[in-house]
């Protein structure tokens, strides 16, 4: 059995995250550190559910984060997830080691792009309320957004634009993502199923947003939390264009946040009779 599951909330939680919902880490465990510092948190029960699930299953975290963050997660670090994927797909990684085949396909796909990242990417940060550029990956820029000056009208034409150049462009909250449209999170699932040996069909998947739908609308159980990205498609939000196939069929959790990934894990747990937990 093939379980996937976003990173960032939908798994764990940051300190900054908790603290806009009004809640307090208190109580919850570590289980991420940044200079030797915790940054983001799961209940004891839920951690306890996800190691007896890596135990059970074939375990993929599917993220937007690159290596170096994702590895800050102590069960990442420690190998328990035999797949990591990371930064929306681009890069795979089988117990530790790249997926070179993988690797060969992406390259080739970014190398046939008719616009180059560097030229897009000055698009973007040329748009009001930019900031800056957060990160640039060999596939991606990240860029903070400052909301009071940000222009929905300007993003939406010039998104349109860049995916025509086969780029997608995509806010989520104070941050814009810049990455291939060629690839996602869907198509680095149904390859690690094709290792594997079995059909995407076939997994559980858990995630949060739109950045997790492709390979949520590939699995036979979609789980999902309430108060998500994905409960609130439609609104303002925007997170999907017109012609963009909604995501339908997700399991919600009843509970948000840190208690609604305890939920959706000891659910699992309870439907596989893991009692090791």
């Amino acid at each position: 059995m093939i379980i996937t599951a976003d990173l960032d909330d939908t798994l764990i939680f940051s300190a900054r995250r908790l603290a806009a919902a009004g809640l307090s880490p208190a109580g919850a465990v570590p289980v991420e550190y940044k200079d030797g510092e915790p940054v983001a948190y799961m209940t004891a029960p839920a951690l306890a559910a996800l190691r007896a699930l890596q135990r059970r299953a074939v375990f993929v975290i599917n993220t937007l984060r690159g290596e170096e963050q994702a590895r800050r997660v102590v069960f990442i670090r420690d190998g328990g997830c035999r797949y990591l994927c990371c930064q929306n797909g681009l890069y795979i990684y089988r117990d530790g080691a790249p997926d070179a085949g993988w690797g060969k396909a992406v390259a080739q796909a970014a190398a046939a792009l008719p616009l180059r990242l560097e030229v897009a990417a000055a698009w973007v940060r040329a748009l009001p309320g930019v900031l800056l550029l957060s990160r640039r990956y060999e596939y991606m820029a990240v860029f903070f957004v400052e909301p009071a000056e940000f222009s929905a009208a300007l993003y939406l034409e010039l998104r349109r634009d860049l995916a025509r150049l086969g780029w997608r462009l995509q806010r989520q909250r104070r941050k814009l993502y810049l990455l291939p449209l060629a690839i996602d999170k869907g198509l680095a699932l149904l390859h690690i199923c094709g290792q594997e040996g079995s059909g995407g069909q076939g997994a559980v998947g858990i995630g949060d947003s739109y950045f997790d739908w492709p390979f949520l609308a590939l699995c036979r159980r979609r789980l999902s939390l309430a108060g998500s990205s994905l409960a609130a498609t439609g609104t303002k939000d925007g997170e999907f264009a017109p012609d963009e196939t909604k995501p339908s069929g997700i399991e919600f959790s009843r509970r948000p946040l840190l208690a609604g990934t305890e939920e959706l894990l000891l659910r699992l747990c309870h439907e596989m009779d893991l009692e090791d937990l």
